[in-house]
């Protein structure tokens, strides 16, 4: 149902939404003469916020103003208008673009809050079974090794993993900057870590939510719940601009990691396998470049 807007209507824009020569047909004086197909307040408001929207996050585009011939009385046409420009704003970075619900409320608040589509694990939602390998099988090393779990017993880890377990102490968490570097490493002519698993470092930090980037770490689930949609601001944009350019490489690389030899269970062993050796070198290597374990041995 139409709400009044608690923010102030926008300046004119330009053209189609530039809402002063309609405003303007009828002198303030002559109210007797309104006329009939002059959209209501709310209606206008909108149209002056959507201008107003353009000209924040296009300002070179001022064209596309022009273009927004829209029926500002009808709820389907500034629908149709909205999710056209956030078709554009989705060219910067993930948003949602489509508005299922025509209804002025649901329109309204994509105009003050920017829709956005962060990438990070919902890890408290998700069904885990549901996740492609490595995920599943780090996620259960963090936190389900001595759990209790009536099928597996007290170690759900090694009832999951049983040709995949790793020396007690190994946290997965805690490797990432090790096996970067192993990467980054050569050795025998090639890289301690194989290239299939140079995303693997980024994997374990966004399943942490420890990448320091705002589409990395935060799930939708989480966003929604937390109500902490970014509302529109050039300086936002910009960031969310900016932040999704360093996270868009990443997120290749990490989906490159979980559709990398996931066609059966045999491959799916043998991604594992991999993953587990990884893992276990960058574990021995970091012990014995850490002072303070004074127990630690050279990695074979």
């Amino acid at each position: 149902m139409p709400t009044t807007s608690p923010y102030p209507i926008a300046e004119p824009a330009t053209g189609i939404l530039n809402l002063q020569p309609t405003l303007c047909l009828v002198p303030a004086s002559d109210k007797r003469h309104l006329p009939a197909d002059l959209p209501p307040l709310h209606f206008l408001s909108l149209a002056g916020r959507l201008g107003e929207l353009y000209e924040m996050v296009f300002p070179d585009r001022p064209e596309w103003l022009g273009q927004e011939a829209v029926d500002w009385a009808d709820e389907e046409d500034v629908a149709a208008a909205v999710e056209r420009f956030l078709g554009r704003v989705n060219t910067l970075f993930p948003v949602h673009d489509e508005i299922w619900d025509a209804d002025l409320e649901a329109i309204e608040w994509r105009l003050y809050e920017i829709p956005v589509v962060p990438m990070g694990y919902d890890l408290w939602h998700d069904d885990w079974a549901d996740l492609r390998e490595p995920a599943l099988y780090l996620l259960h090393m963090q936190h389900s090794r001595d759990a209790e779990d009536h099928t597996y017993g007290r170690d759900t880890f090694a009832g999951l993993y049983p040709d995949h377990q790793v020396p007690p102490g190994l946290e997965p968490q805690e490797l990432a900057d090790a096996l970067r570097d192993a990467y980054a490493e050569k050795g025998r002519g090639t890289r301690l870590l194989p290239p299939a698993l140079a995303a693997l470092p980024d994997l374990i930090r966004m399943l942490d939510y420890s990448t320091g980037n705002v589409w990395l770490d935060v799930g939708e689930m989480s966003l929604a719940e937390g109500g902490g949609y970014p509302e529109w601001s050039r300086e936002n944009v910009d960031w969310l601009a900016k932040e999704w350019r360093q996270a868009r490489p990443v997120l290749d690389g990490v989906l490159s990691l979980l559709n990398w030899k996931n066609e059966n269970v045999e491959t799916i062993a043998e991604k594992l396998s991999a993953v587990r050796s990884a893992l276990v070198t960058a574990h021995k290597r970091k012990q014995y470049h850490d002072p303070a374990d004074a127990t630690a041995t050279p990695p074979a």
